[in-house]
């Protein structure tokens, strides 16, 4: 496989776009209910437990931008089999591809059983399912340009609605939020470690990097991205742990949107109905580019054409998503997808990273050794 891509002109993106591009795929369902899963192990430090995996992620994401400029335009792909090989480079590079789908099918899963708890309790799986990987579909077919484009819209139509939580905000009780530190070390530690699947999606940049037409640029706009994100998870965070009683949030799945039920307006009763109506536009993006990055695995490795791959890959993850019916098969796989994901998005960049490192420092020991 070929190790850098040169895109065309026409196939590429400005960096300043990956502010979007970073920021739309880590926002997604996982924000209208991921504060009971982290204060179910910190208590009201949950906190903290944000900020240490925000920080992480910061530290990852220098990680992942410093290995890809140690080539000149390659990708996750690419870069894996000039580290470990074609033959056990193509199998990890499977394995992340794997890893995408499994992403993909737990967002639409969850969305779904999102609007089947909230809005249509009757509504079948695959209706729903069907919709949200058919609206996808159209976008995919223009590939990553149209991508691109849809998900600025997306953050430029959609970010407005954090404004909505000032309502909530005025019956916070910031007595909540002491004794600070009530939880121990391990117990932070392991809240942060629990919002490693909530927080993943910047490893999108891996797949996105070739198409960036000023590279020089996209360490300062891809760490931009993930902290505005990092900065709107910590603000719920607090949010929720000084609306709600400890028990009370120990028993709230979907914490966000509990909170957008104090938002009273004259013409307007059930609030967090339209915000799941909107929520749809802000998951598409993570459904989108996940999915064109199975694509493009493909055709990077076996040359599948494209177009024809998207609609393979757009059908696994619908039959995925029909799989997983009851509440706790659902919860199966977050956990699942969560522990995949402390791996796929965490750990391995660090791995390839001193791999890249190594690799690099042995090309030009041997490259002294041939002029010598």
């Amino acid at each position: 496989m070929q190790i850098n891509v040169y895109p065309k002109i026409s196939n590429q993106i400005p960096a300043y776009l990956l502010f979007f591009l970073i920021y739309s795929n880590q926002v997604g369902v996982g924000v209208l209910g991921f504060q009971r899963v982290i204060a179910i192990e910190a208590g009201h430090d949950a906190w903290i437990s944000v900020v240490i995996a925000g920080m992480v992620v910061h530290l990852v994401m220098w990680t992942i931008i410093d290995t890809l400029k140690r080539y000149p335009s390659s990708d996750l792909y690419g870069i894996t089999c000039d580290v470990f090989g074609q033959l056990f480079g193509s199998l990890i590079n499977i394995l992340y591809m794997l890893y995408f789908t499994l992403i993909a099918i737990v967002i639409v899963r969850t969305y779904t059983e999102v609007i089947q708890t909230w809005m249509f309790p009757q509504i079948p799986t695959w209706l729903v399912s069907a919709s949200v990987l058919g609206l996808a579909l159209y976008t995919l077919l223009g590939g990553i340009r149209i991508i691109t484009g849809y998900t600025f819209i997306s953050v430029v139509t959609t970010l407005w609605l954090i404004s909505f939580l000032y309502f909530p905000f005025q019956y916070a009780r910031w007595s909540y939020l002491y004794p600070v530190l009530e939880a121990n070390v391990p117990e932070i530690l392991s809240g942060a470690v629990h919002m490693s699947f909530t927080i993943v999606g910047f490893e999108i940049l891996y797949m996105v990097y070739p198409f960036v037409s000023n590279k020089e640029k996209v360490g300062a706009f891809s760490q931009s991205g993930a902290l505005l994100t990092n900065l709107i998870y910590l603000f719920l965070m607090v949010l929720a742990i000084t609306f709600f009683s400890k028990n009370q949030l120990m028993k709230t799945t979907w914490a966000t949107l509990n909170l957008q039920q104090m938002v009273h307006l004259p013409f307007l009763e059930r609030f967090e109905f339209i915000i799941l109506s909107i929520w749809l536009i802000v998951i598409m993006p993570n459904v989108m580019l996940y999915t064109w990055s199975v694509s493009r695995g493909l055709k990077r490795m076996y040359q599948w054409q494209y177009r024809r791959t998207i609609f393979v890959v757009v059908l696994v993850i619908f039959a995925g998503v029909l799989v997983f019916l009851t509440r706790s098969q659902i919860n199966s796989l977050n956990n699942f997808a969560s522990q995949v994901g402390l791996y796929a998005a965490f750990i391995y960049p660090i791995l390839l990273y001193i791999g890249v490192v190594i690799k690099g420092a042995w090309r030009k020991h041997r490259e002294r050794g041939n002029t010598g």
